[in-house]
């Protein structure tokens, strides 16, 4: 599709770490004295390289993340993803945080917090995209990790932190442990945050039966509530909506390649979802090229890719006024691109 650009485009899944392409981590390791392995980058240093999925998300995300480590830091690393994002066509992203890089990168809270806020305004004056923030707690530091986790996201109540995530590496029964420290900031934040976490990705539909319990209003990932029809039909009840990461999936080995992923077979039987790039620095994809995989792969029209996006900012925590001002923008780039348009339902509270 030669006009994929033209398309409005949201983005609800992305962490923030994972947005940081090779030229910037060296970039930032060397203005912060940090020596980054030389075995996390390509030959031509213009990619990460890895020896599967878990040593990428794990050994090189953190060699990478802890050259991050200022306020003006994430401002750089926000700025220039959502520049990237504006130049694809984007008019909103939900960025993905979380209080272990505090630890990982000897960063305070307030200063991450402050710095992705210093990030959103620097590209929403230059383009008119906006962002906000989801705090995450993560899987490997349940128990007293996550106490002080929740702790730290209370002590700060930033007016750009939208919503609440639990992410990491999926495993059976690792959601009901999250439960009372997940419940203790929702209840405590002190205005409405969105509930969302990641789940149906890696061990299956039971991890999205656990998740049903913190009553979210979407999943990171999902993908697999396909293989439970009675699953598929309770999201669908609820009104659930699915973060689908495409290009995530495959290279973490949930499909083998997008002819076996079901992001057709969700949206068939009338689960919404958002496309989402999920970690674009490391795995070298983009927004755009997440819409040029739902048209290519799953031959997704143009009017259901616009259809996508104007679902995702309804599905977005951002509040009304703002998805208002989105979805007008986003007719109006229809308008402008494509000389048609058609109104998007109404924002959600």
């Amino acid at each position: 599709m030669r006009d994929l650009n033209a398309i409005p485009k949201a983005e609800l899944h992305v962490h923030i770490e994972g947005t940081v392409r090779p030229d910037i981590a060296r970039q930032l390791a060397k203005k912060n004295g940090v020596t980054l392995p030389d075995d996390i980058f390509t030959p031509d240093g213009q990619g990460y390289q890895w020896s599967g999925f878990i040593d990428l998300v794990t050994r090189v995300y953190q060699a990478m993340a802890q050259c991050v480590r200022t306020r003006d830091d994430f401002k750089t690393i926000t700025e220039d993803y959502l520049d990237r994002c504006a130049n694809e066509g984007a008019v909103y992203v939900e960025i993905i945080a979380c209080c272990g890089q505090v630890h990982l990168a000897g960063i305070s809270y307030k200063d991450m917090i402050d710095g992705i806020a210093d990030g959103i305004d620097s590209a929403r004056a230059k383009h008119g995209i906006e962002a906000r923030i989801n705090m995450t707690f993560e899987r490997h530091r349940p128990g007293v990790e996550a106490q002080n986790d929740a702790d730290m996201i209370l002590s700060y109540k930033h007016p750009y932190i939208v919503g609440l995530d639990i992410a990491g590496g999926e495993m059976a029964g690792d959601i009901p442990q999250f439960m009372n420290d997940y419940n203790r900031v929702v209840q405590n934040f002190g205005r409405p945050l969105g509930i969302r976490l990641h789940a149906a990705e890696n061990v299956g539909p039971q991890n999205g039966w656990d998740a049903l319990a913190l009553n979210p209003s979407r999943l990171g990932h999902g993908v697999r509530i396909v293989e439970d029809a009675t699953l598929v039909d309770e999201i669908v009840k609820r009104g659930i909506a699915l973060e689908v990461c495409p290009t995530s999936n495959i290279l973490a080995g949930v499909y083998p390649d997008f002819s076996a992923h079901p992001l057709k077979k969700l949206l068939d039987r009338g689960v919404r979802i958002s496309l989402n790039s999920d970690d674009p620095g490391l795995f070298g994809n983009s927004i755009g090229e997440e819409y040029r995989v739902a048209h290519d792969e799953f031959g997704l029209t143009r009017d259901q890719l616009v259809q996508i996006t104007r679902d995702a900012i309804n599905d977005s925590y951002a509040d009304a006024a703002l998805k208002t001002k989105l979805l007008a923008r986003v007719d109006a780039m229809v308008a402008a691109n494509f000389n048609m348009r058609r109104p998007g339902p109404a924002p959600s509270p």
